[in-house]
């Protein structure tokens, strides 16, 4: 399907193709409204809201997203990024969270927010690169997919 290399550890960030992707899109005036992550060849780890926390073939975004990497991640980093992300597999989507999020954005209120095991999409990322010494968006502590795609540490490699 792909002519480009990607590897574990890469980000693809998805375009809204439906209400609510619109919605966060233009809530937090991103062209995104989603991340997911590769963690081995065509499949990825997402946390997809409806759903728990799971595996995604590559496939399933095409035609709508980009493909960002962190050309400074040691072999070692890819994998403590993919272990990390692989023990959320099964967890819920954390929709207060969501809420949180539409409040910072909206409200411009940033309320106290105690964490469980449960995350949205950019933050099941950025927390699993955080995990392996890398902090893509340094004071944005729950970042929004927009957040991660603006990070100085990634670089958009292609569109699929």
């Amino acid at each position: 399907m792909t002519s480009f290399v990607i590897r574990p550890g890469d980000l693809i960030f998805v375009g809204g193709s439906d209400l609510l992707g619109r919605i966060i899109e233009e809530v937090t005036d991103s062209p995104y409204c989603h991340v997911a992550g590769l963690v081995k060849e065509n499949e990825l780890i997402e946390a997809q809201g409806f759903r728990k926390t799971g595996y995604q073939g590559l496939d399933y975004y095409a035609g709508r997203a980009d493909v960002y990497t962190c050309d400074s991640l040691t072999n070692e980093q890819i994998k403590e990024i993919v272990e990390y992300v692989t023990d959320f597999v099964g967890t819920r989507y954390d929709y207060l969270l969501l809420a949180w999020e539409w409040a910072r954005y909206k409200l411009h209120r940033v309320w106290p927010y105690k964490e469980t095991k449960t995350r949205i999409c950019s933050t099941l990322w950025a927390d699993a690169y955080r995990e392996a010494g890398v902090d893509l968006c340094p004071g944005i502590i729950y970042p929004t997919p927009g957040d991660l795609a603006k990070s100085s540490l990634l670089r958009k490699v292609c569109s699929f």
